[in-house]
This record gives structure tokens, sequence and C-alpha cells, in this order.
């Protein structure tokens, strides 16, 4: 008869838990995407210690004299413990869903039209025209943007930069008008970037990041739980994102620690650099940790010299290549610009670059070419060159568009550069010889010969 009321209770738990799980089964997949950390717990159980100087196990190593043995199990075990902890957080964590495959982007126009219209400068925005007029020649995204994909779901009543670029990018290229005002995205700028204004310039790459920032919440809306790997799915992400390897190795006992950082662009110092290949060699460079600088390594609990090196890890579908020319160093009121030539190709290989435990060889080509004409980040004139979906490079200078040749696209001064993946060099290895394949096919061909003679 007591335990009745406890029965009838439990009863009315579960049905209330129940209640709440049928009630947030939107959110049930958000739930079971999210991943969860646990740690050992750092806090003293009060009541097991006091049990433990109560009781005496009748186990106890100390009187069966087996206390060194379990020691010795105890730090092994200890030790391969802390060695696969290690090993897992030296692995790149792979996303336990994705929310947009990557072999869904077409890298290639889904349409060869005529080039589209110029963009009208609304006083100083000439640095947002050059970059939507790049972002609207980005084959992958603007295949997206085209079949309104987004627009077509989306119910955020406020502002939505996926929505507002969809709008846009159909606008530049299909009003058939020699140029357009882009006053709808203009006009909403402290949506992108709360500091900026109009009539004030702006830095380019600052403003295109604040764009696809924008653009990645607009597609992760309702997935804001998600885990952060699962979020880097997006399709954003899966266009312009990839990841880079930064690898320290202690000099003392040879141990590789590896973290993995998101990267949505390649920020090259040209100081001293002539090309971006020198850029890149420059950028992968080893570092040696040493004197103040040493590095605490987990292995030798202790500072040790050691050599960092960071690499690409995975390479993006678009790559956007951010030369340094501002050096905020070179001058007293700060935007010093440094304004050489820096040679780049139409063709990049990143093969040379990319992580050796990742080896793959990307190429891309180059489609748009975003320059900077004046002497610092607080003045001057943006504009840009674009690779049309037929072939051939135009340069659009705020409302003029005018045909120019590769030639003339290559001597550019140039401060952004766009390049996209040529889909022929996805998933493609370096070629290697297996030895213990090679081997065996040998020792069978001699195998045969001796069997196929004695038959002779």
């Amino acid at each position: 008869m007591k335990t009745a009321p406890a029965t009838a209770n439990n009863t009315f738990n579960k049905s209330k838990v129940d209640a709440a799980l049928s009630k947030n089964g939107n959110n049930l997949f958000i739930l079971k995407q999210r991943r969860v950390h646990f740690k050992l717990s750092t806090r003293p159980d009060k009541q097991q210690e006091l049990l433990k100087k109560k009781y005496s196990p009748i186990n106890n190593p100390d009187v069966i004299g087996l206390k060194g043995d379990k020691q010795k199990n105890s730090n092994k075990t200890q030790n391969n413990s802390e060695n696969t902890t290690e090993d897992l957080e030296n692995e790149f964590q792979k996303p336990t869903s994705i929310l947009y495959k990557k072999d869904k982007l077409k890298l290639h126009w889904n349409k060869i039209s005529s080039i589209g219209s110029g963009l009208r400068n609304l006083g100083n925005t000439c640095f947002l025209n050059s970059v939507l007029q790049c972002l609207t020649y980005t084959p992958p995204l603007t295949n997206i943007l085209l079949s309104s994909e987004h627009g077509r779901k989306c119910k955020n009543q406020q502002f939505c930069m996926m929505c507002e670029l969809e709008k846009h990018v159909s606008m530049a290229l299909g009003s058939g008008k020699d140029s357009v005002v882009p006053r709808s995205i203009a006009s909403r700028i402290k949506n992108i970037a709360k500091h900026m204004r109009i009539g004030r310039q702006e830095d380019a790459h600052e403003f295109l990041r604040f764009v696809i920032e924008g653009l990645q919440n607009s597609v992760l809306r309702g997935y804001e739980k998600l885990d952060n790997r699962i979020k880097e799915t997006n399709m954003i992400y899966q266009i312009f994102g990839g990841y880079l390897q930064s690898q320290v190795k202690c000099l003392e006992c040879k141990y590789n620690s590896n973290t993995f950082d998101p990267c949505l662009d390649l920020s090259l110092d040209i100081k001293g650099c002539d090309s971006v290949k020198r850029a890149l060699e420059l950028f992968i460079k080893p570092e040696i940790l040493s004197k103040g600088n040493k590095y605490k390594c987990s292995r030798c609990k202790k500072l040790t010299n050691a050599q960092k090196q960071i690499t690409i890890y995975q390479a993006p579908m678009v790559l956007t290549i951010q030369l340094k020319r501002f050096d905020f160093a070179r001058s007293f009121y700060g935007g010093g610009k440094i304004g050489k030539v820096v040679n780049f190709d139409e063709v990049l290989n990143l093969g040379p670059y990319m992580s050796k435990s990742h080896r793959e060889i990307p190429i891309y080509r180059l489609y748009a070419v975003l320059v900077h004409y004046g002497g610092s980040c607080n003045s001057g004139h943006y504009y840009c060159f674009v690779k049309n979906s037929n072939g051939i490079w135009y340069e659009m200078n705020d409302s003029s568009v005018s045909q120019v040749s590769l030639k003339t696209v290559l001597k550019q001064p140039a401060y952004l550069l766009f390049y996209v993946r040529d889909p022929s060099s996805i998933n493609k290895m370096p070629t290697k010889i297996n030895v213990n394949i090679f081997i065996t096919l040998i020792f069978f061909f001699f195998f045969y010969q001796y069997i196929f003679k004695s038959f002779l």
C-alpha cells in the first residue's frame, strides 16, 4: 500500500517527460547532433573518502603485497589513457552530420550569358561595389543565388543577407541596364557591419568578411545550437571555407601536437615577396620556438625547443587570398600602403602548401581580382576585374564596364585574389606506388615465367 503513491508519482513524471519531448519534437535533430564532452571531476567525494577510512577491502594490495604491481599497472593504464586522449586531440574532428553536401556545388556556370551591369557609386561605396561584383561572378555561389534555393524557403521577416544578395545578383545580371543602384544592400550596411556607414571609405576585405558572415548566419537560422563542426558544413562555408593545420613538433621527444582552425581566406604577408608563390612559401615556412619562446611539451612535461608550421589541411572550393598591402607601422596615422606589384598566375597549384597528412593537389583558376588605388586604406578607390561566364574578362569600375585582356588583369597591383577550384582536381591524390603490391607482382611474374618454361 505504501508503494502506490510512489508509482503514481513516477507515472506522472513520465507523462510530463513524454509531453515535453512531444512538444519539442522539432528540436530533437539539434539535440541529437550536439556533441557532449565529459571531463574528470576535480571535486573530492567526501562520502566515499569516509567509507575508505572506515572499511578495508579484502584484496587490499598493501596486505597481499601487490601494491608495487598495481601501481605499475595503474601508471601504465594512465599513460595509455593520456596517449589515447592526445591522439584523439591531434586528429581532425569530422562532423557527425552534414547540413549541405559539398558535391552539390557546381563549380562551372549553369548558364552562359553576357556581362552584367555596373554599380553606381552612392558616395564612397566603391569598396562595396567591388566586393559585390566579385561575389556576383563567383560561379558556385551565383548558381545557388539564381536558383532562389534559399529565398523560396526563407521565413525571416527582418534583414537576411542571403535574400538581399539573391535580389542583387538577379538585378545585376538580368536587368539589361548599363548600371544599377545597389541601394538595398548599401542602405542596410549597418545590418552587415554595425561600425560601417555610407559615405565613409571602408576596407574591402573587412566588408567581404562581414558579408560572408552574414550569409552564413542566414543559412544557419534555426541551427544556432549545433556543434561548430556541423555548422561549418553550411552551404556558404562549403563554398569559401577550408581548414589550416598548425603543427608543433617537440625537438626533444619528437611528439607532434596538431590543431585545426577554420579558414575563410588566406592573408599573405608580401614584405620581401615578388610573387604569390613566394608569399605562400613563407606562409608555411617552419618557425623555431626557442629561448624566451619555448614550447610546453605535454609529453616531456617541460619547456622545450620546438618547431611550429602552419599548412593547409583542407582546401576550399573558392580560394580568397588577401595580400597584406596596408602596413599601419609605416604611417604615423595608420594605413601606410605597400604599393608594389606582386606577381600572380591565372592557374594556382596549392599542392605544395598542403599538410602532409592530407595529401591532395588542388588546382585553382583565377576569376576575380580586386584592386585598391591610393596611398592608404582610409582613402583612394576600389575597382575590380571579373571573368564572365563566357570566359571574357571585364573591368568593373563602379558604373563603368569595359572588356580587357587576361594580360591586363595579371599586371594589376592586386589586393584580393579570387580563385575557383578546377573540378578535375577534386580528390586527386599524388601518384604513389605501393611497394608491397609491386613486389608481389614481380614475384608472380617470375613465378609464371618459371612454370611456363618448365612445361616447354
